[in-house]
Order: C-alpha cells, then structure tokens, then sequence
C-alpha cells in the first residue's frame, strides 16, 4: 500500500501546510489594523471571525497533496526517472533529473496541477485556472521562488538520499514549500479579488478561489 500510504501522508501535510498559510495570513492581516487590537493566541487559535477558515482552498490542497506530492511523485521520481534517466547518483545523471524536474515537471505538471485541483473545488473553469497559474507566474515570482527552493534540494534528494527515502525527504521540504506556495496563491487571488471589485461606488464583492 505504498500509494494509499503517500496519499494519506502528503495529504496532510499539505492540509496543514495550507492551516499554517491561512492562519499566518490571518495574523497579518489582523497586526497590520491599526483599528484592531487582539493578542495573538486569538489568531492563531482562529478566534478572529473577520479572517474565516477557508475549508474549500484547504480541502483543494489535501488533494493535491495527497494525488500529486504523494501519488504521483512516487511515480515520476521512483519509476520514470530512474527508466529515462538510470539509478546513478553521478553528476551527469544528477543535473539530467534535476532539469528535467525544474523546466518540465514543474512548470508544465506540477504546478498546474494545482490550480486545476482548485478550479474543480471551487467550481471554475479550465481557462480561468491557468490564467491565475499565469499570473502568479508573472506577477507574484511563483516559479523562481519554486527554483530558488527547490533546485538544491533536488540536488540532494537525486544525488545524496536513497531512492527508499526520496518521497519522505521531499514530502518533509515541501511542507514549507507548500506554505510559501498556498501564501503566493491567496496573495495573487486577493489582488485579482482586489481589481475586479474597485467599483466607483465602493461596493465590495467577495469572489471565492
């Protein structure tokens, strides 16, 4: 049961990677009012009505967490890599997957994957998803800070770590990838949110994804 295990276990993880993100994002947005004075054991314990949870986004994450961090990186990293790329862990092969990982996997997969998982959540199409993916990309650093992270770390997890132990080392750095990343999503939504609804008669909307 190695799939259903890496499921479960990714799927947390990033479900509470997301709780992280949101809560944190809570506390700052709670600490920049000035208008608002609240200890901080009540935003962290979620005690502040004005910053809801937000179950949706936070169910969108456990899946991608579990179907593709989990799932299917095992797959890629433990099952097609070693076929296109061989077992060895010399410098040659190293660069091969780290490059592969970083200017196809990536771009073109998983992060992608993400944003369709949320699209299906919150009930948007196809068109729209990749259009935030795209903005995020463009206007909020999404990819370089993906590569400024996770470039070394792939270095290591294909030239240092066991095979057995790949999938464990990346699930335990992409736990705080996974809080970077769901904080870049909700800043880039909230600018979108932020655009849309300026209205000259100051009505406000609240749009979810």
């Amino acid at each position: 049961m190695p799939l259903a295990s890496a499921f479960v276990t990714c799927g947390f993880k990033a479900s509470l990677a997301d709780f992280v993100a949101q809560k944190r994002a809570a506390r700052e947005e709670i600490e920049g009012d000035d208008d608002y004075n609240v200890d901080s054991d009540t935003i962290i314990l979620g005690g502040i009505e004005e910053t809801p949870f937000e179950k949706r986004r936070n169910f969108a994450f456990l899946l991608y967490g579990g179907f593709y961090q989990g799932m299917a990186q095992q797959i890629i990293f433990n099952g097609i890599f070693p076929f296109l790329f061989g077992q060895g862990q010399d410098v040659e092969t190293v660069i091969s997957k780290v490059l592969c990982d970083s200017m196809f996997v990536t771009p073109f997969i998983c992060l992608p994957v993400a944003y369709v998982v949320k699209s299906v959540i919150f009930q948007y199409s196809l068109i729209e998803a990749f259009t935030r993916y795209k903005d995020d990309v463009l206007n909020n650093g999404l990819l370089v800070k993906y590569w400024s992270l996770w470039v070394p770390v792939q270095c290591l997890t294909f030239g240092v770590v066991p095979q057995h132990l790949r999938i464990v080392f990346i699930a335990f750095v992409s736990f705080f990838w996974l809080i970077i990343f769901s904080s870049i999503a909700a800043k880039g939504q909230k600018e979108r949110d932020e655009e849309f609804c300026s209205l000259e008669d100051g009505v406000t909307c609240q749009i979810d994804g």
